[in-house]
């Protein structure tokens, strides 16, 4: 399956794709010279809490991107185990399902519990990541209670040929090799990974008994070897010189892993294949043919198609995942249009139009057992305006209104949720590198098909659900020092207030099976912070702090906390480097660093807690002739602490990981 999916995408390497990144928008924005290690906030939306990270940060040998998605303050990330096992993501303090992730444009959520799969995410071919705390921008299709999180694939610009390897811990081993063609107006790139590990570190299994280490043990994780392909083919062409673009981009995803259960009842036989295809293709067309000397982009049609198509199939063949059956097989399918149109009145004036249909669906089958069949069309508008009021003001308003018509066992339900959603963001620069920024927004999570309509006979559905509906605010800084500083440095800190209400819970019944229903209430207070600093142009270092009260309004009575949630976590990095001039090196750097999150209670009732976590990693680089050789060495968990995440998951302990890559351009 993997190969023939590697060899479509190799035939299909000059065609096919969704919106892979952006058009650079001319930003209507206050422009504030500083250094060049300044805030890193995205262009999106300037008015937005965000960050984006790229470049080391991404390509860290052994690394995760629930380790990447660690270092943003605000963010917090579960996992269940080594790099292959799922892992999703939350931003101050929202659920998983309430914040989208987009890879390559293309919303990853999926329709049985909302959330994404981090671990099936690419960071070998990505060119950034682009995180938005609380406020979601106008490019993306869902307003999330959680913002959202953008992963963009890198995109070809000339002519190149690289390839690479990794290995580690515990069998990891990694392959890859990519190649691209550029000619006058027209570019594509195709690429393709392999990689595997056994995963079988050791752990301490406690038999179940905290409260004494007299019959502890170690063991080695059984079952929890992977092997993933993960292929990707982009082209982008000018047509004419109008400045028509065309970008297409098709990315096909396969893996096959043990699944090892809980550490205390690992599972020996269970095995599970996910398999995704995502694909589409953006046109970008000027209004109207543009005259010589005229500014570029002053008015454009954006027209987009996308698609994708994710699959699951867990097979438990002696039942020791406690399973509806001996297997449990999920097909979700999304097909969406857009078409958008973006007007600049003159330098202080930026209105954009949207029109979105969606077409869902879902299936999930058991043998043995009745299946489910459901599907969902959303028809979505949307307005947003970026004006310049005066050369220290920045106004940003965003607003959507959102039709969902369902269809499942229940019978169908016409746009039976109109939803409004939107929100205004204000930038005021108070000093030269010193702006204030405000946003206030509704938002709406509109329950998945999963939990409309159920997906087992133990998991049944609740036609009868509401939204989720949250109201959230920030404030905040982003300062930075002035260019040719002695000391360039940056900060972003920001405190947040969230209220939702509607949360969809599960509760189980009598006869032993679960449903949801609306009844929680939550709020949720905190403060990030963000900041960096360079000395003596050799040491880098960089901070993000979040302080988090997350509470359940409804529990009157004992604890109140939100499951899964820290109430502070920390993570840091301290680098050396060196950038010598007329020398083969381009730079050489060492660094180390640190995160903690303080326990966490995994139960409403707080009964069980998730011990508080540490960990220190090390890194070292090194790349060479103009980038084009690069080497990286990383030592994760250097202390071997001993950690679990979720209820009962064990996490790897300590690991080395390699990588050497090559490119000829």
């Amino acid at each position: 399956m993997s190969l023939r999916w590697a060899a479509a995408l190799c035939v299909l390497s000059a065609g096919g794709a969704a919106r892979a990144e952006p058009p650079t928008q001319k930003p209507i924005v206050v422009h504030v010279s500083g250094h060049r290690h300044g805030p890193p906030a995205s262009r999106r939306d300037p008015t937005a809490a965000s960050m984006v990270l790229r470049g080391e940060a991404l390509h860290e040998p052994g690394s995760t991107p629930a380790d990447v998605l660690s270092q943003v303050p605000g963010v917090q990330t579960a996992q269940s185990g080594s790099a292959s096992d799922l892992a999703t993501a939350s931003i101050r303090g929202a659920s998983s399902a309430e914040t989208p992730v987009y890879l390559a444009g293309i919303r990853l959520n999926d329709d049985v519990t909302g959330t994404a799969d981090l671990s099936t995410v690419p960071l070998w071919m990505l060119d950034r990541v682009e995180v938005f705390r609380g406020s979601a921008p106008e490019a993306a299709d869902r307003l999330g209670i959680g913002g959202a999180i953008f992963f963009e694939p890198r995109l070809p610009h000339h002519p190149e040929l690289g390839g690479g390897f990794g290995f580690g811990s515990f069998g990891e081993l990694a392959t890859w090799l990519g190649a691209a063609v550029a000619a006058p107006g027209a570019a594509s790139m195709v690429a393709l990974r392999r990689s595997s590990a056994r995963n079988d570190y050791t752990y301490v299994n406690d038999n179940g008994t905290r409260t004494t280490t007299a019959d502890d043990r170690v063991v080695r994780r059984p079952n929890a070897d992977a092997t993933s392909y993960d292929s990707w083919a982009i082209g982008r062409t000018t047509l004419g010189p109008g400045g028509a673009e065309i970008t297409t981009l098709i990315n096909a995803f396969d893996r096959e892993q043990g699944v090892t259960g809980l550490g205390l009842i690992p599972a020996e036989t269970a095995r599970a294949h996910t398999r995704r295809l995502l694909g589409g293709i953006t046109a970008r067309v000027p209004c109207h043919a543009r005259r010589p000397g005229q500014p570029a982009g002053n008015c454009r049609i954006e027209l987009t198609s996308s698609a994708i198509s994710a699959g699951n199939t867990l097979s438990d063949p002696l039942r020791e995942l406690a399973l509806a059956g001996t297997q449990v097989s999920s097909v979700g399918q999304r097909f969406s249009q857009q078409v958008r149109l973006i007007r600049e009145l003159g330098d202080r004036v930026r209105v954009s139009l949207d029109g979105d249909e969606e077409a869902e669906l879902l299936s999930v089958a058991t043998p043995g057992a009745q299946g489910l069949h459901a599907g969902r069309q959303v028809s979505r508008g949307a307005f947003s305006l970026a004006l310049q009021a005066f050369d220290w003001l920045e106004l940003y308003g965003l607003g959507a209104l959102e039709c969902h018509s369902t269809s499942g066992p229940a019978g169908a339900d016409h746009c039976g949720v109109l939803e409004p959603s939107g929100r205004l963001g204000a930038r005021i620069l108070l000093a030269r590198g010193f702006s204030l920024l405000a946003n206030v927004g509704r938002f709406v999570r509109v329950p998945t098909l999963g939990e409309l309509y159920g997906t087992s006979p133990q998991v049944r559905g609740n036609s009868t659900l509401e939204p989720e509906l949250g109201y959230g605010g920030d404030l905040g800084v982003r300062a930075e020092t002035r260019r040719g500083a002695k000391v360039p440095a940056w900060v972003d800190a920001f405190g947040f207030a969230r209220s939702v209400s509607q949360l969809v819970a599960f509760r189980r019944s009598g006869l032993g099976y679960v449903r949801p229903f609306n009844v929680d209430r939550a709020r949720v207070l905190g403060a990030e912070l963000a900041a960096g600093a360079e000395l003596f142009h050799h040491v880098r270092s960089t901070l993000a702090l979040t302080a988090l009260d997350p509470r359940d309004t409804t529990r009157t009575v004992g604890n109140n906390l939100i499951p899964f949630q820290s109430r502070l976590s920390t993570s840091g990095l301290v680098e050396l480097y060196a950038e010598p001039e007329r020398s083969p090196l381009d730079r050489v750097g060492l660094g180390a660093r640190a995160s903690y999150r303080s326990s966490r209670v995994a139960d409403p009732a707080g009964l069980i807690v998730i011990d508080q976590q540490a960990r220190l990693d090390l890194q070292l680089m090194a790349t060479f002739q103009g980038r084009r050789l690069a080497a990286r060495l990383a030592v994760r968990n250097v202390t071997d602490a001993r950690h679990f995440d979720v209820v009962g998951y064990p996490l790897p302990g300590r690991s080395v990981h390699a990588s050497l890559e090559a490119w000829w351009r």
